[in-house]
């Protein structure tokens, strides 16, 4: 089944961009759930990301696009994911380019060509949650939240950055997500889940400083009976 997830910005140079972008000023549009919400136990925040992951490894293989006003470029790319929050992401540009980086949860391990590692210092929840994975709370993070029947917000807060969450269950799923840094929006994606999967179907995470759109397009996606530890280790 072909599935498609939009994103902002693109692989190797482009990453390096988002990083530069997550680090200013992007405005002070309406948030995505409502200013003020009641104090939600870590817990329970716990319990509803764990029913986004996948109980086992999976392997997306897709294609990517990457628009700005001025052109566009595409390639390929396979991301593994390893529960609870583990990332190898490989991909292929125009001109020969290629790379790898390997996430484990917003801490990038290792990334090659390295200064790709610029691109998802600071952005890394939304790139999980345009996976379709929303992050685990720090532990001195302040949770807030509540739920209204199918409908699900809630916000982690620390001294610079505040992450928030808006999730609709049920037929033609949906997740949004919003970063802002020092009061500022910084990023945004918008998820749809496939019904017949449960995992990310359409995505698209913006930039509001540029407006470019990166789109991957999954080809499909294979569950992992296993997983060679060498996928861990830099070249």
């Amino acid at each position: 089944m072909w599935q498609r997830v939009a994103l902002s910005r693109g692989v190797y140079y482009y990453l390096f961009v988002l990083g530069l972008v997550a680090s200013g000023c992007a405005g002070r549009p309406g948030p995505i759930v409502p200013e003020q919400l009641p104090e939600l136990p870590h817990s329970e925040a716990r319990a509803w990301v764990d029913g986004y992951v996948p109980e086992h490894p999976v392997l997306y293989n897709l294609r990517w696009r990457h628009e700005t006003q001025k052109g566009g470029a595409s390639g390929r790319a396979t991301v593994r994911f390893v529960p609870p929050d583990s990332i190898r992401f490989d991909y292929r540009g125009p001109f020969g380019r290629s790379g790898a980086a390997v996430l484990v949860g917003d801490s990038v391990l290792w990334s090659e060509p390295q200064e790709d590692a610029e691109g998802f210092v600071g952005v890394a929840p939304l790139f999980w949650a345009a996976l379709g994975l929303p992050r685990v709370a720090a532990a001195t993070a302040v949770v807030s939240g509540r739920r209204d029947g199918r409908v699900q917000l809630w916000r982690y807060s620390s001294a610079s950055d505040t992450l928030t969450y808006r999730a609709v269950a049920g037929e033609h799923a949906t997740l949004d997500a919003e970063l802002r840094r020092n009061g500022n929006r910084v990023g945004l994606a918008e998820v749809t889940f496939a019904d017949s999967t449960g995992l990310a179907d359409h995505a698209l995470m913006r930039f509001p400083q540029d407006a470019t759109v990166f789109t991957f397009t999954v080809r499909t996606i294979e569950p992992l009976t296993s997983v060679d530890p060498g996928i861990w280790r830099q070249p």
